[in-house]
């Protein structure tokens, strides 16, 4: 028996040819005026103002005055938003905070105990305490936005309301 190793013979690796990059044209900055906006839109789109006072256009000067009233319409609607218009939403935020808080915690709790089973409680702590801080805080944000949601006085429409 021949206990010799068998010779491989050695081949050079081959050399990739790679190819070049194309070259993309130079990116042309133009100055934006709020006339010069031109958006385009689908025809099922939903805008938050309606549409039925506006004509056709005959001129690029119109086209201008028609965007500028848009958003002029716009920049109204914007105001005439109240606090109790945006009550829901911060609800909303605050629960989704409370929400996502739990579900980081339970994932956090689940992957310690999965990955890390002979950890002791002490051990665990000391390995996560930046995760765990973290998601706690998210939780206690969206318990203060809650509160604050709470304490605030209802717009008392009469005198009578009291």
């Amino acid at each position: 028996m021949d206990w010799q190793p068998e010779q491989i013979p050695q081949t050079p690796p081959e050399t990739l040819e790679f190819q070049e990059p194309e070259a993309l044209p130079p990116l042309e900055l133009r100055p934006v005026r709020e006339g010069s906006l031109d958006l385009e839109l689908p025809d099922d789109a939903n805008l938050p103002i309606a549409l039925t006072d506006i004509s056709a256009p005959s001129s690029q000067a119109d086209v201008a005055e028609v965007q500028i009233s848009l958003i002029e319409q716009i920049k109204q609607e914007l105001q005439d938003v109240g606090d109790e218009d945006l009550k829901p939403a911060r609800i909303q935020i605050g629960l989704l905070f409370i929400g996502v808080s739990a579900l980081l915690l339970m994932s956090l709790l689940l992957y310690i105990t999965a990955m890390h089973p002979g950890l002791t409680v002490k051990q665990q702590m000391l390995r996560y305490w930046s995760e765990y801080v973290g998601f706690v805080g998210l939780g206690v944000a969206g318990l203060m936005m809650l509160g604050r949601e709470a304490m605030r006085s209802p717009d008392i429409s009469e005198e009578g309301d009291r």
